[in-house]
């Protein structure tokens, strides 16, 4: 496990990060991207992959996710490590879906 790694491991196992992130969830139902209930296993993700602003909490710098939300975040965007080019993936990714709607209709709510 990196120096990193262990930083965050200890700092998760804190009661500070644990009443936060309890508060968080508390105060945000629903998940961001999906916009479904959040589940009992949702992550708090952090918006700064900077480890030095790692233990900076506030409701402005995390945001509660699903799984696989938080999955597909971290893809799409990279992580500390790489960053990906995140809006060629995303236009790559609505280009699909405009090309499944021709097939399947498009989507509509209601």
């Amino acid at each position: 496990m990196s120096d990193n790694e262990k930083k965050k491991t200890k700092f998760r196992s804190s009661q500070k990060w644990k009443n936060f992130r309890k508060d968080l969830k508390k105060n945000q139902k629903t998940d961001p991207i999906t916009g479904s209930k959040l589940s009992t296993k949702a992550t708090c993700h952090h918006l700064s992959l900077r480890i030095d602003e790692y233990e900076m909490i506030s409701e402005e710098r995390q945001v509660m996710l699903n799984p696989m939300s938080h999955d597909v975040l971290h893809y799409v965007y990279g992580d500390e490590k790489k960053r990906h080019d995140w809006k060629r993936r995303l236009a790559a990714l609505e280009r699909l879906c405009e090309e499944m709607d021709k097939y399947n209709g498009e989507y509509s709510e209601g």
